[in-house]
This record gives C-alpha cells, sequence and structure tokens, in this order.
C-alpha cells in the first residue's frame, strides 16, 4: 500500500465539502469541480469504485464538453490521472482475486479469459454487423450467438410457469387496486453520478415492486404477492450473480408512458416477462423487432440488445420480470462469472 501511495497522482485537496459538491450535482450533473471534489470525498471515504466513477466522468465532460475556466482544466487533468491509477489498482485486485479464487490464467474457460480482457482493456471487441449490437453497460460476454428475442419453445420450464398465471394474475389486479408499493424505476442516488435517464429519474409512470433485490427476497413484497413469488421461484431457474442477480419484480407502465430506448448491464443472461395486466396498445420493441405482449405468454431477450416499451393503452400494464442464465453457458462459466462479479463487489 506504501508504494500505491507514494504513486498517487497528487492533486489539490476539494475546497468543497461532499455535501456541497452534491448539492452541485443535483443543480448541474457536468460540474466538473464538483464531480472531482466528490471523487476526492469518495476516495477518501475508502470508496474508490465510487470515487472512480466520479473521476472518469468529469474526464469525460472536459473531453466532451471543454471546460470554462483554468480551475476546471486543472481538476479534470487530475481526474484523468486518478481514473488510470485506479483503474490499474482495480486490475490488479481482480485479478489477484482470481487467482486466489482458484482460477489463474490457465484455468479460465477461454471465452470467460476473452470477456475478462475486454473488461480491462486489453482486447477489442470483435467488429460486429448488426443493426442493433449487443450493447452492455457493465460486462459483455464474447462468443455468444446474437438473439434479440429467444424461442420460448427451448425453455422446458415455461410451461409449468405458464400454468400458474390465472393466480397469479388475480394478485397482479389486487396490487394495481393498490399500488402505493410500487416504487419509480429510476431512482435518485449520491453513490454514483447521475446519467442521463430519459426524464424517468423519480417518474412513477415507470415504477416496480420488488420480490427479489440485491439477490435476496423482499418479504414485505413477497407477502404482497406469494402465487407470483412461489411460481417464479417453483419453476423458474433464476439467475444468481451475488448482490446483482436474481432480480425478480413487478414493472408498471402508466397509461400513456413510454419508456425510451436503452441497454442492460450484462449478455450473460435472459430477461424475463410474464405479462400479468396488458390493456390493448401495448407494445415492445428490441433492436429491430417488435412485439405486443400476450397477457399469460413468456418473452425472452437479450437486453444488451436496444430496446423500448410503450403502453399507448387506456390502462396500466402489469408484467413479471425476472432474469435467467444463456443456456449456451457451461456450469464452469456460469461460477467463473458469479466468482468475478463477487471479486468486483469487493473492492
Amino acid at each position: 500500500m506504501s508504494s500505491q501511495r507514494e504513486s498517487l497522482p497528487q492533486g489539490p485537496d476539494p475546497t468543497m465539502s461532499e455535501a456541497e459538491a452534491e448539492i452541485r450535482l443535483h443543480h448541474d450533473r457536468f460540474d466538473i469541480l464538483a464531480l472531482t471534489a466528490k471523487g476526492r470525498h469518495r476516495f477518501d471515504a475508502g470508496d474508490h469504485r465510487a470515487a472512480g466513477a466520479f473521476y472518469k466522468v468529469a474526464a469525460k465532460v472536459a473531453r466532451e464538453r471543454g471546460v470554462a475556466d483554468p480551475a476546471a482544466a486543472a481538476a479534470a487533468e487530475h481526474a484523468a490521472e486518478m481514473g488510470k491509477w485506479l483503474d490499474q489498482r482495480f486490475r490488479n485486485h481482480l485479478l489477484a482475486g482470481l487467482d486466489a479464487a482458484g482460477l489463474p490464467r490457465e484455468k479460465r474457460p477461454e471465452r470467460f479469459q476473452h470477456a475478462l480482457e475486454i473488461l480491462l482493456g486489453g482486447r477489442e471487441r470483435d467488429p460486429v454487423s448488426e443493426e442493433y449490437p449487443q450493447l452492455p453497460n457493465g460486462l459483455f460476454y464474447p462468443g455468444l450467438p446474437y438473439i434479440d428475442f429467444a424461442d420460448p419453445a427451448d425453455f422446458a420450464w415455461r410451461s409449468a410457469l405458464e400454468a400458474s398465471f390465472p393466480e397469479m394474475r388475480d394478485e397482479a389486479w389486487a396490487l394495481l387496486e393498490d399500488a402505493a408499493q410500487f416504487n419509480p424505476y429510476v431512482r435518485a442516488t449520491k453513490e454514483r453520478p447521475q446519467g442521463d435517464v430519459h426524464g424517468l429519474l423519480e417518474n412513477p409512470n415507470w415504477s416496480t415492486l420488488h420480490l427479489f433485490e440485491s439477490g435476496v427476497p423482499v418479504a414485505r413484497n413477497v407477502e404482497r404477492c406469494p402465487a407470483i413469488y412461489q411460481a417464479v421461484i417453483d419453476h423458474a431457474p433464476l439467475c444468481h450473480i451475488g448482490v446483482r442477480a436474481p432480480s425478480v419484480m413487478l414493472s408498471l407502465l402508466k397509461a400513456g408512458a413510454h419508456i425510451p430506448p436503452h441497454t442492460g448491464m450484462l449478455n450473460v443472461r435472459y430477461i424475463v416477462h410474464l405479462p400479468l395486466v396488458v390493456p390493448p396498445r401495448c407494445s415492445f420493441r428490441v433492436g429491430g423487432r417488435t412485439v405486443e405482449w400476450r397477457e399469460g405468454e413468456i418473452i425472452l431477450f437479450d437486453d444488451t440488445v436496444e430496446h423500448e416499451a410503450r403502453n399507448d393503452g387506456d390502462r396500466d400494464r402489469l408484467v413479471l420480470i425476472f432474469d435467467v442464465w444463456r443456456p449456451e453457458l457451461s456450469k464452469d462459466e456460469r461460477e467463473a462469472i458469479v466468482r468475478l462479479f463477487q471479486i468486483i463487489d469487493s473492492y
């Protein structure tokens, strides 16, 4: 640690408190001085993942939008240096963690090793030809076939889950009659830089009720819809990745609402929709294909392909959402991916 401290890029102490930086970022998320101050305070608190995120955004803002004054220019330069320093520290942590977990280079599955190299910036993705390529915001796992919508008939558990639809639909209607427990899907946070969220930040037009969150059941919500929860637990092969998955939730899209195009975090899973209450004129696009939800019939898709949803009807829409592993992944690959994110989350 002492050698790391010696090589730490030196910059000025922040002239604003963390609280002041948060206030400034609430008003202007491109404020370079506030971003770097937030990064420094997070670094001093030992939260290096958050620090890196704030420093990298500060450097990106400077590159893409320019700087207004010498102070902002100096802050942006320091942010870029800190971002590189933290990247190297993260790389060392990740590789040491994999070695300690029994996954040295020679024991890693080939596709997993390629994904790791892409994640750490040592390898480029192969060129893509699709109009709507996989664009994960987190981990890109190469070598998986490009699929926008998967064929539900390929998943043996589908029939048992859909057979539970009548009981699930009854609970769904009851939830819609009292939707006070739903929360906006996009929530404000001080833990990471706030990005462009298409006007959905704290917007109840797209809201959710989580049955699993951060990888564990949410007891108070499970009690409100036990049939829905039990059907998923009994029949769906959920994707378990530490605190990241599974995510099991009920997604409410209000009448007239639109979820703009976006992409998800990981291409190693499929997102599953089971429509519970769907009025006419609701549509869902993944890549270049648009479908309409049908109550009681699952849809599986790769959410790292650009997708969007519309409710042009006159009633609210409610869909059960959860995630399952891509079937092309071997047991060893799944275990390596789980271990990777355990190490990342321990940083």
